[in-house]
């Protein structure tokens, strides 16, 4: 019986270690160290305006929907709104969208559909928020917080240079 407690704890440890043994073997041609060419980083999608063929801004990349081979299936446009308040999302296949590059190479998203369209689309709802979605509601809410300071600021300051004016005379 002993033997058999000593192999289970053995049995336990070897998959507890082996994991960890694995990590500790990657080769250092397991990591990419340099971009490869042609690919692009999600990061540089992120915010990115989206024309139409006429040339108009018609909304910016909100975020990418992966399928779960890992291939980009789907883009998050928002449309409508002023500097994200106000503003909808709406999806499309990545496919509709026309990567190109202009005369100085930076690229350019396009997309044959025009802005009224857009904003008449359904909405696009996440499961889950997204950590772009979280991030632009928490910088929205801390303009807000920042120009209610901002005015409270001023209404002191103000008060103060009143105050350092002394009475008036008529």
């Amino acid at each position: 019986m002993k033997w058999r407690s000593t192999l289970i704890a053995a049995s336990t440890a070897a998959m507890v270690i082996a994991p960890t043994f694995a990590f500790a073997q990657a080769k250092s041609e397991d990591f990419v160290t340099l971009q490869p060419p042609g690919q692009w980083l999600a990061s540089q999608f992120i915010g990115q305006q989206v024309t139409n063929n006429a040339g108009e801004t018609i909304g910016n990349i909100n975020d990418l929907l992966f399928e779960k081979s890992g291939r980009i299936d789907n883009v998050v446009i928002g449309v409508g709104g002023f500097l994200g308040i106000g503003e909808k999302n709406v999806a499309i296949a990545y496919g509709a969208l026309g990567i190109t590059a202009d005369a100085n190479g930076k690229r350019v998203l396009t997309l044959e559909m025009s802005k009224e369209r857009l904003k008449a689309a359904p909405d696009f709802t996440a499961t889950e928020k997204t950590t772009y979605m979280r991030a632009k509601e928490q910088a929205t809410d801390m303009g807000q917080r920042a120009a209610e300071k901002a005015r409270e600021l001023k209404d002191k300051a103000a008060k103060k240079i009143d105050d350092m004016r002394g009475p008036k005379s008529d």
